[in-house]
């Protein structure tokens, strides 16, 4: 596949920007993420713990194994940030099916990260952990 360096450099900016601003700030007006069997929460409410244990066998086009992912962080403001900087610099590489793979493996590296510090990781950390997800999958592409 033909490398991208739109997506290449889209990727060292949003890095620069996690590295050198305050997320807080620039997350303050995004709405928690949900799509593509992600849901980025601050809390853990009843309507999510069904829809993450609903239909727990999902059946998808994914090349990685399918399953719900539902982050809970404080940071989740941020989190759905950067997701939202991802769909922008992936759009055009990203489809109906490849997104579940994308977000999927966005959200496990966040749960990864957040299972590791055992929901402590601090919100550049978690930024940076994800941002490295993006970079492997479009590795990944090429």
């Amino acid at each position: 596949m033909k490398i991208d360096n739109r997506i290449e450099r889209g990727l060292a900016e949003l890095e620069e920007r996690i590295k050198t601003e305050d997320i807080s700030k620039a997350a303050q007006n995004t709405r928690e993420w949900a799509g593509a069997d992600v849901i980025i929460s601050r809390t853990i409410r009843e309507d999510l713990k069904r829809w993450a244990e609903r239909d727990r066998h999902v059946i998808s086009f994914q090349k990685t194994a399918p399953r719900r992912r539902l982050v809970i962080t404080e940071h989740a403001k941020e989190l759905s940030w950067l997701f939202l900087k991802l769909q922008k610099i992936f759009s055009g590489r990203i489809d109906y099916a490849s997104k579940y793979d994308f977000y999927g493996s966005l959200a496990q590296a966040a749960l990864d990260c957040l299972e590791e510090s055992k929901g402590k990781a601090d919100q550049k950390t978690l930024l940076l952990r994800v941002l490295d997800a993006a970079k492997k999958f479009e590795a990944l592409q090429k």
